[in-house]
């Protein structure tokens, strides 16, 4: 062994070709694990060796054991990021990033929507280090240290440097090379791709980068006139369809209930176990309801928080971490802060920690007067990552009671979040199976139930009288976390404006999540243009059959100009990274609006009985 070691760190060459090949080794298994073994896995796999010899060539700066110490850290460090992608991959389709590092607050309870990713293979990614290990450990007094004429050699010391900015040259422009073919090759927009056509190592390079930049981000002159100009042309798509014109101003001075009902999909809406609805509450609130089937999740890293931020600030999230997380203390446009200042009480319910999220940040920088966290709900009783929905909504109507009027009440599930273990004195359904495909038919029926009860109180106590529910689906649940064998969802999330007395209509027009406040601030009475400039999203009462354009980059529909739309996201992030609205001349609090939204009227009342 002494004999081995002693050959192994003689030659300069021989342990870094040795990293590289089981570096390059590991990301193959990576990407067979995330994309399935194919050729053209192997293939691109082989883009892994520059990014990989970029980062072993620093080892040349070091001599004996100190390269021995560098080279094994460097493989501990890769081993456990790829384990982490592995990981994390299997929940958001997407490598691990340092911005997911920032999410400090995040509760602990969200480890266990991954934890069942934990007792696979990944952990084949560790089985080397034992043994490098115990060779770094052995190979004390055997390899001598840099001698103090060696480090006082003023040759030895240039050699040093000449091996390492030759090797680290040669790989670095390899490498800029690839990422500059790869950043114009098809494909390359959908955040799915980046491990295989950046490489693993490649993307955590390019992913670092990133975060320094938008650490120190400042937008520029030239960036700031970039948003402006895109939310000019983003005005002219708010052409209204004729036949929707009568619904402008339907929820003025009403009282407004949101229901962000976690990873409710849109099939479930139809589906049945044994002739029993999944969703019946929901189905027979629809039936007074302008209902929007097509809208489709657009959400990021963020998950649950990037539907609010578009819910309520329609804007994308931020292309990398979550915007509650690095962006909390942002200057934004929200509807929540519109309507305080139209005199509404505005209050949020949930059934989880206040720091979950940086919600205790977020929610009164955009608007919140108060947040009912679990720490003040009476019933604590828990399952899965928070409070059961039956007390969340018991602690809402008694909120409600207290409150103000005109209100706005932001109420969140959290029960029907995956993993879907919802108790058994809980499973109403009676679907047999401890499988994913039966929690979360369980957890959505649970939930529905218990609004079904919510809205029963709320109509005893003469709550509906002038009030409005909006119920929306913030992502998917058992297709996005799971491998399922219920209907293909194809990331549509339910959203509908409940009226009570309202005639229904559905609005089949294309959209997303970032769509649904244009959407609500047209039925506010809000006149366009003195919002479309602040807003990434369009009304989905417009004319045409719509568009949308989704995390991945994938467009749905037909865009009336397509460059806006794949640009959309990019500009959002300027928003988001820049904080445009501190920085630009746009006027973010709107007078005119208010008076429209707090005067209660409308222009007819076609729609209600």
């Amino acid at each position: 062994m002494d004999r081995m070691i002693k050959r192994l760190t003689k030659n300069k060459w021989t342990l870094p070709l040795i990293l590289v090949v089981v570096l390059y080794l590991k990301s193959l298994f990576l990407l067979v694990t995330l994309y399935e073994a194919s050729p053209r896995i192997f293939l691109m796999s082989l883009l892994s060796f520059a990014p990989i010899s970029v980062i072993v060539s620093f080892s040349f700066l070091f001599e004996g054991r100190k390269k021995l110490i560098y080279l094994f850290l460097v493989n501990a460090f890769y081993s456990i990021t790829f384990y982490a992608d592995m990981t994390y991959f299997d929940g958001l389709n997407r490598l691990f990033s340092l911005y997911v590092l920032y999410l400090k607050n995040i509760s602990p309870e969200f480890a266990a929507s991954t934890g069942e990713y934990f007792m696979n293979l990944n952990f084949l990614v560790f089985t080397d280090l034992p043994f490098a290990l115990y060779f770094v450990l052995k190979s004390k007094g055997i390899v001598k240290r840099e001698t103090e004429a060696v480090k006082r050699n003023r040759e030895a010391t240039l050699k040093k440097i000449s091996l390492f900015g030759t090797a680290f040259a040669m790989s670095f422009i390899v490498m800029l090379t690839q990422f500059f073919t790869v950043a114009k090759t098809a494909g390359i927009e959908n955040y799915e791709n980046h491990a295989l056509m950046l490489s693993p190592v490649g993307n955590h390079m390019i992913n670092m980068a990133a975060y320094v930049r938008d650490s120190v981000k400042r937008l520029s002159e030239e960036e700031v006139s970039e948003v402006d100009a895109w939310f000019n042309k983003n005005s002219t798509h708010f052409s209204i369809d004729q036949q929707y014109e009568d619904l402008k101003g339907i929820l003025a001075g009403k009282n407004l209930i949101v229901v962000h009902f976690e990873s409710l999909e849109s099939f479930v809406l139809d589906y049945e176990f044994e002739g029993q609805e999944i969703t019946p509450n929901i189905n027979k609130l629809m039936e007074n309801s302008i209902s929007f089937p097509n809208v489709y999740e657009q959400i990021q890293e963020g998950v649950s928080s990037d539907s609010e931020l578009m819910f309520n600030t329609g804007l994308y999230p931020a292309q990398k971490g979550s915007a509650f997380m690095s962006y909390g203390e942002n200057t934004y446009f929200a509807l929540p802060r519109l309507l305080q200042r139209s005199g509404y009480h505005t209050m949020a319910v949930h059934g989880d920690k206040d720091t979950f999220w940086n919600r205790d940040i977020v929610y009164p920088n955009i608007g919140i007067d108060d947040y009912i966290h679990e720490d003040l709900f009476e019933d604590k009783r828990y399952s899965g990552l928070g409070i059961l929905d039956e007390s969340l909504f018991k602690q809402s109507v008694k909120e409600i009671e207290k409150t103000s009027r005109p209100y706005y009440s932001y109420v969140m599930t959290v029960t029907s979040h995956t993993p879907f273990t919802i108790e058994e004195e809980h499973r109403y359904l009676g679907v047999p199976g401890e499988d994913h495909d039966a929690g979360y038919l369980e957890s959505i029926h649970y939930t529905d139930y218990h609004l079904g009860k919510f809205y029963e109180e709320l109509e005893e106590k003469g709550e509906l009288d002038n009030t409005a529910i909006i119920v929306f689906g913030d992502h998917e649940g058992v297709h996005k976390y799971h491998e399922s064998n219920l209907p293909a969802n194809n990331k549509k999330v339910p959203f509908f404006i409940h009226i009570p007395g309202m005639e229904g209509i559905e609005v089949d027009t294309i959209g997303g999540q970032v769509d649904m406040l244009p959407t609500l601030l047209y039925l506010l009475g809000a006149e366009e243009e003195t919002y479309s400039d602040k807003l990434m999203g369009s009304n989905l009462l417009r004319e045409g059959t719509g568009s949308v354009i989704l995390s991945t980059g994938e467009v749905i529909g037909v865009p009336h100009d397509m460059e806006h739309l794949i640009a959309a996201p990019y500009i959002s992030n300027l928003i988001l990274t820049g904080d445009y609205f501190a920085v630009s001349e746009t006027d973010i609090d709107l007078d005119d609006i208010i008076e429209v939204v707090n005067s209660g009227e409308r222009k007819k009342d076609t729609y209600l009985d």
